[in-house]
């Protein structure tokens, strides 16, 4: 007798229990955690000085491990040395492992993404670069399209402006991080599984 190719829905669903459920709770690979950065930052004591690092390198972004500078008070200040006296991880691949606390560029503008708008918003002529580079340049997504706004947008309508722009962005730089905005973006109930295939089959 041939194997069955295909089992039906009361198959599969006999084949485990239900209440063999408990117990079980996925693990996010999110290991960010606001609270555990928070206490990092607050052990340095680098609140603005971290929060003007975020801004420029949300603002402007960086390339090869370059973030450039900003001027406070008519001083410039150079963002990778305050990023080495903070123990700001420059160094990482999208793949490292890395603790809930421990601080990097990217982590940084997540951390300070409401700031981050509120500067945005109160500068109506400044456009950070992947608003500027990769997106459709709506004005009136402008503000909440940087990196570490998926942990910020509210609506559906700005988590799939949010997706669309960094498609853009790996479609033409060959890089893989909507992955990890999407998980945000479901997480946070921004958006379903099926906004996100419905985006995906409409581009």
């Amino acid at each position: 007798m041939a194997e069955q190719q295909y089992l039906d829905h009361q198959q599969l669903k006999d084949l485990v229990a239900i209440s063999d459920f408990k117990g079980f709770q996925p693990v996010s690979e999110d290991s960010y955690s606001d609270g555990e950065i928070l206490k990092t930052i607050m052990a340095k004591s680098g609140m603005k000085i971290l929060l003007f690092c975020a801004i420029q390198t949300a603002v402007v972004g960086s390339g090869n491990k370059v973030f450039g500078e900003f001027i406070m008070n008519g001083e410039k200040i150079n963002v990778k040395t305050i990023y080495k006296e903070f123990d700001v991880r420059d160094d990482l691949s999208l793949q490292s492992k890395i603790g809930p606390g421990e601080l990097t560029p990217r982590r940084l503008q997540r951390f300070y993404r409401v700031q981050i708008n509120e500067y945005l918003l109160q500068n109506p002529d400044v456009a950070p670069y992947l608003w500027k580079k990769y997106s459709t340049l709506k004005e009136e997504f402008r503000a909440i399209t940087f990196p570490g706004a998926e942990a910020l947008v509210a609506t559906k309508e700005e988590g799939l402006y949010l997706l669309e722009t960094y498609r853009t962005l790996e479609a033409r730089l060959g890089i893989d991080v909507d992955d990890q905005v999407e998980q945000v973006l479901l997480a946070r109930g921004v958006l379903t599984q099926e906004d996100i295939l419905e985006a995906s089959s409409s581009q």
